[in-house]
């Protein structure tokens, strides 16, 4: 079983259901709908078909959908034409409303004059091309041209380490943010995240609007600014997930850092409990070619074994020429990658971490201690919020997590967790239970008083046998959480496929 998950996003290319159809069959998890191109209404054509191709195939899949964000570009030019910007020649950036040429444009970020200062960089089209701010007034930014190129319209404007007075969250990502809700939506990604409060604001947006009635929507925050690295552990204690967005993020400080950052937000957010994934760039040959290079088939391994729990396609799928072809080959990368083990090198760091008495923790941990001694790679984990499969997950163990629940809305957002296969069990109960995790309730399981452990570990077994994923006389391990009055609370169990349930 693959471990590592592919996550892509879809555009023109790939929009079909026949598209996504042979993108499943090639190991896609995850669809991404980038809120930066398109109309909700276009969104909501393609979410759907998304998940009937994925209902017809009986495959869970998750929706992430990545918010846009304050984008600073510049504005139009004569005759929509690209001009040359000379290196040593003068630049002005202004607010006024002109069309642009090769002395001057406009930008939307209406107060750039007021964010900069002499000597502050500027970079245009993703740092193509650099400028160095000479002088300001009330509405233009006089720049010199340091590296030179031709510069379209409406591209992107950066200030590398310079703070700025916008909102992560515009109006219009509120608007998105809603509708995304409203289309129940497994994942919100925020943009421009720079401190821990801007994912507290969403988060609570998200409960606030949350219509689902066991978990919510989880928030991934993007790290693309130099201020994210220097807030990283205040912002991953306020998300739920990070996105390691390599593009913007070697804009905004420099290339070469970018590997030190991926491997240091992979470590902190596994360490943590934080699901993360890898994006930008990935595969960007295969947006032309139908096979990759040898460098970036490096790079989708790297991340593996970094620990990420899944690696995201861009371009690749979304307007590229060869979609399916780039989830077939970043699976076989990630397949190939995950022969050498890579994630019993960090196992140990898991297991050493200071107590933090933690019930699921305790759990986790002797699952992975039992999982050894038994010689056994296959756990299953019942789960209604999906919480204590994400815990088992962080432990990168190595071990096949079979997550049971009795949520379809569950189901299908653990199929972007790292190592989790989420299948649905019907369900026995209707009473209330609880288990206390830190400052959240997992609703794991509740059996009304017909129910028994018993009846509930023969539903498990009976649906992963029809899975086909263990087979009779196979020795697995079984967990729950904390459940008021069962004989199965807070269990790591050893059981034998097929033989009697163990007595406790």
């Amino acid at each position: 079983m693959r471990r590592a998950k592919i996550l892509a996003t879809l555009g023109p290319a790939s929009a079909s259901s026949a598209v996504i159809e042979k993108m499943l069959d090639a190991g896609l998890n995850a669809i991404r709908i980038n809120m930066s191109h398109g109309t909700q209404q276009e969104h909501e054509a393609t979410i759907a078909a998304a998940r009937a191709a994925a209902r017809g195939k009986g495959l869970p899949l998750s929706v992430l959908v990545d918010l846009s964000g304050p984008k600073i570009r510049t504005r139009s030019l004569e005759n929509g034409q690209p001009v040359l910007l000379a290196a040593g020649s003068m630049f002005t950036i202004t607010t006024r409303d002109i069309v642009g040429n090769s002395r001057e444009v406009a930008t939307n970020f209406d107060q750039l004059p007021n964010s900069v200062e002499p000597g502050t960089r500027i970079l245009l089209d993703d740092g193509a091309i650099e400028l160095e701010v000479v002088s300001r007034s009330e509405t233009d930014v006089e720049t010199r041209v340091v590296i030179g190129g031709y510069l379209a319209e409406r591209k992107g404007l950066n200030l590398p380490n310079t703070p700025l007075p916008i909102p992560s969250l515009t109006a219009k990502d509120h608007d998105d943010l809603i509708w995304a809700i409203g289309q129940n939506v497994d994942f919100i990604a925020l943009s421009f995240v720079r401190t821990a409060a801007d994912c507290r604001e969403v988060k609570a947006e998200i409960k606030r609007l949350n219509k689902r009635p066991l978990g919510r929507a989880l928030l991934v925050a993007k790290i693309e600014k130099a201020e994210a690295i220097d807030n990283l552990l205040e912002i991953i204690e306020a998300t739920d997930g990070l996105m390691v967005a390599r593009g913007d993020l070697g804009v905004e400080t420099s290339v070469e850092l970018v590997p030190v950052y991926q491997k240091r937000i992979i470590e902190l957010a596994v360490a943590h409990d934080r699901f993360v994934i890898t994006a930008t760039q990935m595969l960007q040959s295969m947006i032309e070619n139908p096979f990759p290079t040898r460098a970036e088939a490096s790079d989708v391994a790297n991340a593996v074994w970094d620990g990420t729990d899944a690696v995201m396609l861009s371009a690749e799928t979304a307007t590229g020429k060869h979609p399916v072809e780039a989830v077939k080959t970043m699976a076989k990368i990630i397949e190939t990658a995950e022969t050498i083990k890579g994630d019993q090198s960090r196992k140990a760091v898991k297991l050493a971490q200071l107590p933090s008495r933690r019930t699921s923790q305790a759990l986790c941990k002797s699952a992975v201690f039992a999982a050894e001694e038994m010689q056994t790679e296959k756990v299953a984990v019942f789960t209604e919020s999906g919480l204590m499969a994400r815990r088992l997950s962080s432990f990168r163990s190595g071990l096949q997590t079979f997550a049971l629940t009795t949520s379809e809305d569950v189901r299908h957002q653990l199929s972007l967790v790292w190592g989790v296969q989420p299948f649905f069990h019907p369900e026995l109960t209707t009473g209330p239970s609880t288990e206390e995790i830190g400052e959240l309730t997992l609703h794991d399981l509740s059996l009304n008083e017909a129910g028994t452990t018993e009846d509930l570990l023969k539903v498990g077994e009976m649906t992963l046998l029809d899975a086909g994923v263990v087979t009779r006389g196979e020795t697995i391990l079984m967990m729950a959480g904390r459940l008021s009055g069962m004989g199965l609370s807070s269990s790591v169990i050893v059981w034998t496929i097929g033989e009697d349930v163990p007595r406790r």
